[in-house]
């Protein structure tokens, strides 16, 4: 069965007003991810068994489609990760390439192990230091999340040493690690001391870039035409991103759909994450 091709930009639908795209011009990288996780997760989901829930909050965002996932219970229930979660708070830690372990880390770490060796290594443990690492779990509802989950582990660890234990996302660029990497130790060592730690702005995406090309306006139109099963071709898509006598069909293929699809990957997320919490960090200390 052929695919309808949308000729004219009136063919698009009601809600698509391109003025609603304004504010993307003001996001910082906090407020880029925010945007971009959702499209990226509406993405993921709508191939999924919850499909029908996710067309519903893609009609939320139609509405008012620059996201703040805190202010409605629907958004928060899907799409306010643990990352996303404290960068509006302001308390970045999981977001950052170089960050204190935290509890949960660590056990997840400990799931993620091949089921025989996980088991193997915790009864030779148990063996070595006669203790269970672990308690039995057969009452989830007996253990309920504690705040010190997500507290470094190094926080709760009764030997206090000197060593601390530290998650690298090595996804990221060598430069924004070792920029967090001296935060980490500055903040550390001299909780007082004011030293500028600051990533390189050639690692900074051209935010201004994403919003002249239309990136969001883009996304949205791509996401309906999959679930409504229609091709907008270049030439209507450049008509609906674009002011009138800008862009073109060329600028659509050669950049808008590129930085679209690269946007949403899940390694671009992170980065762009991490250097939304050092951004935020950097705020923290001045």
């Amino acid at each position: 069965m052929s695919i309808k091709s949308i000729k004219h930009f009136r063919e698009l639908p009601s809600w698509f007003i391109l003025e609603k795209y304004d504010a993307a011009k003001t996001l910082d990288a906090a407020g880029w991810y925010e945007q971009l996780l959702v499209r990226h997760d509406i993405r993921k989901y709508l191939k999924s068994n919850i499909s029908d829930v996710i067309k519903n909050q893609f009609m939320l965002l139609q509405k008012s489609p620059i996201i703040y996932v805190d202010d409605s219970a629907s958004f928060g229930a899907f799409f306010l990760t643990d990352k996303l979660y404290e960068l509006k708070a302001k308390k970045p830690n999981y977001s950052l390439g170089v960050h204190r372990l935290t509890v949960q880390e660590l056990y997840l770490i400990e799931n993620n192990i091949e089921g025989e060796k996980r088991t193997y290594a915790r009864n030779y443990f148990r063996n070595r230091f006669n203790m269970f690492l672990i308690p039995p779990l057969d009452f989830p509802d007996d253990y309920p999340f504690k705040p010190w989950l997500d507290e470094p582990v190094s926080n709760i660890n009764e030997s206090q040493d000197s060593h601390i234990h530290v998650s690298v996302d090595m996804g990221l660029p060598d430069k924004a690690l070792i920029e967090q990497f001296k935060r980490l130790l500055i903040n550390l060592r001299s909780p007082l001391q004011q030293v500028g730690v600051s990533i390189d702005n050639k690692l900074r995406p051209d935010f201004d870039g994403w919003a002249k090309f239309g990136v969001l306006p883009y996304l949205d139109l791509s996401i309906w035409a999959e679930i409504e099963g229609v091709k907008i071709p270049n030439r209507v898509m450049a008509d609906a991103i674009f002011p009138e006598g800008e862009g073109g069909e060329e600028v659509v293929r050669k950049t808008t759909q590129k930085l679209a699809d690269e946007t949403l990957t899940e390694s671009h997320l992170n980065k762009l994450a991490a250097l939304a919490a050092h951004e935020i960090a950097e705020r923290n200390t001045d």
